[in-house]
């Protein structure tokens, strides 16, 4: 999907800064801090329904919080989906709850989502790609109901010129690939729209639109990063650099640290390239934290909300009165764990014909451990070693992507590689 021109526009002629509708007026503190001390909620509504990947029949619910005693006309909006690996979560996962009721004190309409999970055991690509397929279609059911509530009863006063998809961990794979994987020329080969349903899906009320106008991305990933177009929406990410669930970069995905399932594109690599394509984007870096570090702690889940709410703010066209915590970068010293890209390991040639050599650039760091997978999760070879330049041959593997996990006793790189 591409940003809205309607929301542009807006932006455009509103030359004050402000959405009448939307009671927003830079600088009074709604949408940018919490005025409002209790949130309304209105849980267990049904908002469509759909099969599982088993063919049993789902029905699907969500909660939806709003600022108490709200007299503004609409409000934007913001849906949520939770986390637990397409496998397990609800839409009462305390991370999501939180995040609802501390932007609902904002002045936003949020919305937490149930939506379809499962997948076969043990998992492969094709079952995790469906999954993902599926709660994406979900999500814009989701967000469907809300523009038919909005074009009918109106009972949740939503401004429709401005609605954000986001989620934690897996409810992020699912906003970002709402968002980004937007054409069926793109789709994965083990998406099969006439058995599981098109782009839109048939999880509930069609006509509807399911566009959206920013994403957030907690700890997320992206199936592949040259999804992103400039144009695109707004994207909002975070991540911690020690996630052992999510890759922070490029890096496999292994399902509840067991199973390999496919090379993903984590948050610093998409907010990289969405940097080199000209896209409206920030990141902020949890340096040395694990996935989700804001499900556990009062102090990560604050600088999530300031640094999100800000991002949103932003979008809205204001300026946010408290501009902390601003978008990380790369410290100089003490995150050994970030070096992705950055010099310290030389692959080359890549693309390769027949061999590819390994480099450190530190002569005095050596290669302990080399794993190369195909792009489906297998793995095809492994093998200790101890040296700070090796080569490998291609011998008989095909033509295409592999990833390259490489080892030191320091460092873990990911990277890709490419027989041509």
């Amino acid at each position: 999907m591409r940003s809205t021109v309607l929301f542009l526009l807006l932006l455009i002629l509103n030359s004050s800064g402000t959405f009448s509708q939307s009671g927003l007026v830079c600088g009074n503190g709604r949408y940018d801090t919490e005025i409002f001390s209790t949130v309304k909620l209105t849980s267990n509504i049904t908002y469509g329904s759909n099969v599982d990947y088993t063919g049993a029949s789902t029905t699907l619910t969500m909660d939806i919080y709003e600022p108490d005693s709200d007299t503004v006309a609409v409000r934007p909006l913001i849906v949520w989906a939770h986390g637990g690996s397409f496998m397990g979560g609800t839409k009462n996962d305390a991370d999501v709850t939180s995040l609802c009721n501390h932007f609902a004190k904002r002045g936003y309409v949020c919305v937490s989502i149930n939506y379809r999970l499962g997948i076969n055991i043990p998992p492969n690509q094709t079952g995790a790609t469906q999954a993902v397929y599926r709660a994406v279609q979900d999500m814009k059911a989701a967000i469907r109901f809300m523009r038919k509530d909005a074009a009918t009863s109106n009972v949740y006063k939503v401004d429709t010129n401005f609605i954000v998809a986001g989620g934690s961990s897996a409810g992020a794979f699912t906003a970002l690939h709402l968002a980004y994987l937007d054409d069926v020329s793109e789709l994965p080969a083990q998406i099969d729209t006439t058995a599981l349903g098109g782009m839109e899906g048939n999880s509930g009320n069609p006509g509807y639109s399911s566009q959206v106008n920013a994403v957030v991305n907690l700890c997320g990933a992206l199936g592949n990063k040259t999804w992103l177009h400039p144009g695109d929406e707004p994207l909002c990410s975070m991540h911690g650099t020690n996630d052992n669930v999510v890759p922070y970069a490029t890096a496999m995905l292994y399902l509840l640290n067991i199973w390999s399932i496919m090379v993903v594109d984590g948050s610093y690599s998409v907010n990289d390239y969405a940097n080199t394509v000209g896209l409206d984007n920030v990141m902020y870096t949890y340096y040395g934290q694990d996935h989700v570090p804001y499900a556990g702690s009062l102090a990560y889940m604050d600088t999530t909300v300031r640094f999100v709410s800000n991002f949103l703010y932003r979008q809205l066209g204001c300026t946010p009165s408290d501009p902390l915590p601003l978008p990380n970068t790369f410290p100089s010293t003490g995150v050994s764990d970030l070096i992705l890209d950055n010099g310290n390991i030389s692959i080359y040639p890549n693309p390769a014909s027949e061999q590819i050599t390994i480099e450190l650039n530190q002569a005095d760091e050596k290669i302990e451990h080399i794993q190369f997978y195909s792009y489906q999760g297998k793995l095809l070879s492994e093998k200790d070693v101890s040296a700070n330049k090796i080569s490998i041959q291609r011998n008989e593997l095909p033509a295409g992507m592999y990833l390259l996990r490489i080892r030191s006793k320091e460092h873990t790189w990911s990277r890709r590689v490419n027989w041509n």
